[in-house]
């Protein structure tokens, strides 16, 4: 680890530029719009990396992080990243993939502020019930484990508040294996009856595509508007919310 804040964030960043062939103008352009620094790379200083099969870097975050820390770390995720992976190789999309831009990174920074609510309210549930979250490539969060109250707030195979996607994986196992294990796969993850885990059949950067959607979703709607639109469509038969979120992404079909 280097000594230098940002720096081994800084390098990672140029590997995954030249690795994924992202334009110098990009770059550059992330950088002038964006005031991206050493002292912004830093907030991923200390944090543990791990690497998914196609080279895209998640962090763990430690329990006591700030909201305004897990906020940073989470745009620096996607600037390091260089690019999500989404449309880049395997089965069609639901969806065409959107380029690595500096325009991207501010519609993350702006989905955000809307979903600030899950940075000082959800990120901080979790961590006190015994759960753990990662920072993914596409700019939020994905989270699993906890005791039976977390359990109760994560739904099929696992469920988005604002920001946080939490895989419903929850009591017996250890939170950080989990993820890794989740990371490591490049698949979605799931838990019997029984506790054990094993690795579904869902593309991990699909999967959280279809998640980045539903934080849009929140971003767009609020928290009260979006919990009430979602359960009238429940009581009307209806899927909008999934569909528009990409049903073959997240595994519907």
């Amino acid at each position: 680890m280097s000594d230098h804040p940002g720096e081994d964030a800084s390098q990672r960043w140029r590997e995954n530029v030249d690795r994924r062939g992202v334009d110098a103008d990009t770059v550059a352009e992330i950088v002038r719009l964006h005031g991206v620094g050493p002292d912004d790379l830093a907030v991923l200083d200390g944090l543990d990396e791990i690497v998914d099969p196609a080279g895209a870097s998640f962090f763990l975050l430690p329990c006591d992080a700030s909201a305004d820390d897990v906020r940073r770390a989470v745009i620096m995720t996607y600037v390091v990243n260089a690019g999500t992976g989404y449309g880049a190789s395997g089965p069609v999309t639901d969806f065409a993939a959107t380029p690595y831009s500096a325009g991207e990174a501010q519609r993350i920074v702006d989905r955000q502020r809307r979903n600030a609510w899950s940075y000082s309210l959800v990120v901080p549930f979790v961590h006190r019930n015994g759960g753990r979250l990662v920072t993914t490539p596409n700019g939020m969060l994905m989270g699993l484990g906890g005791n039976r109250l977390l359990g109760l707030f994560s739904q099929r195979g696992g469920t988005t508040y604002g920001d946080v996607f939490v895989l419903n994986i929850g009591r017996g196992i250890d939170p950080v294996a989990e993820l890794r294990a989740v990371v490591l796969s490049g698949r979605s993850r799931h838990q019997r009856e029984d506790g054990t885990t094993f690795a579904g059949s869902v593309d991990l950067v699909r999967l959280m595509h279809h998640e980045e959607r539903h934080s849009q979703q929140w971003a767009a709607e609020g928290p009260a508007r979006f919990v009430a639109s979602y359960l009238w469509e429940q009581v009307r038969g209806r899927n909008d919310t999934e569909e528009d979120a990409g049903l073959s992404d997240g595994g519907y079909r």
